[in-house]
């Protein structure tokens, strides 16, 4: 009986009156506070602006140096497998590289050419240049675009190709189908004519053992030897190797033409960036 009269002595009427009375102006404050000011929106997007000017060149260029070492690797690997298939495509036992043509017996001719004595390899004439013949034989285990030999070719779409690494001209080359570009001197452009066309981020030398390494350090001849690598260095002395040295860093590797100190001896300290890149697994320069 008192509930009843509570209820509807008006007590509750008063009561939920001051509640909304409250809650209308708790509305009114939190509508009143809830958006940015202008001056706030901007001094939020200017910080924003700030790190993201710190951040991405680094996320970009990290991603950049991943690319060209996923693709260093595969260059590597799909060289080292087409010597393997070189004596199996020219149906000679695995590893019979002499059978396939590789070694061909020959001479110097009176430019100091060497001439292989047999010059004729599926059909294919070669005039008597060794170079040009592996560089055949190579082609052969990849899908190609083109394939351009130095000065023997009449080709003028090969220029570019031949002239692509240093510039001083005719190095025979094939690119591959998905862009990579190999010469008959081991050279590799892991993204063809795209930039930045340098030792030591996007172009590479691997080595390929010959007959006198087979026979002076047991190393199978045709065993793709990456440049600067510990195994080039047992081969060549350690001085070539990139632990050693200090030839494969940021400042070598970004120096240009215009460099007065860019030169070919230039070339020769960031090819062994490539067996840091290989043996690091990774580009940390």
């Amino acid at each position: 009986m008192k509930f009843d009269s509570y209820i509807t002595s008006g007590t509750k009427t008063a009561y939920t009156v001051k509640i909304n009375t409250k809650k209308s102006i708790f509305d009114k404050f939190y509508l009143e506070k809830a958006a940015f000011t202008l001056a706030e929106t901007l001094i939020t997007l200017t910080i924003i602006g700030v790190i993201a000017a710190l951040t991405i060149p680094n996320l970009i260029s990290s991603y950049q140096k991943h690319t060209y070492v996923v693709g260093l690797k595969k260059a590597y690997s799909q060289l080292q497998n087409a010597m393997k298939m070189i004596p199996i495509t020219q149906g000679c036992p695995a590893g019979d590289l002499d059978c396939a043509g590789w070694n061909e017996s020959g001479h110097l001719d009176e430019n100091g050419q060497w001439v292989s004595d047999v010059t004729n390899i599926d059909g294919q004439e070669f005039n008597g240049t060794r170079e040009n013949k592996r560089l055949y034989l190579l082609s052969k285990q990849f899908k190609i675009n083109k394939l351009c030999y130095n000065k023997y070719s009449t080709d003028e779409s090969c220029e570019k190709l031949l002239r692509h690494f240093h510039d001083y001209g005719n190095i025979a080359s094939f690119i591959t189908n998905d862009g990579m570009i190999f010469t008959s001197y081991a050279d590799v452009d892991i993204n063809g004519f795209k930039g930045p066309n340098k030792y030591g981020r996007d172009q590479f030398y691997l080595d390929i053992t010959n007959e006198d390494e087979e026979s002076r350090y047991n190393i199978p001849q045709g065993t793709v030897v990456p440049w600067g690598s510990k195994l080039y260095a047992d081969i060549h002395g350690e001085e070539y190797y990139w632990r050693n040295n200090n030839n494969c860093t940021t400042e070598n590797v970004n120096k240009t033409d215009s460099d007065p100190t860019f030169g070919h001896h230039q070339y020769i300290k960031t090819q062994q960036c490539t067996g840091r890149v290989l043996e690091e697994d990774a580009m940390n320069y």
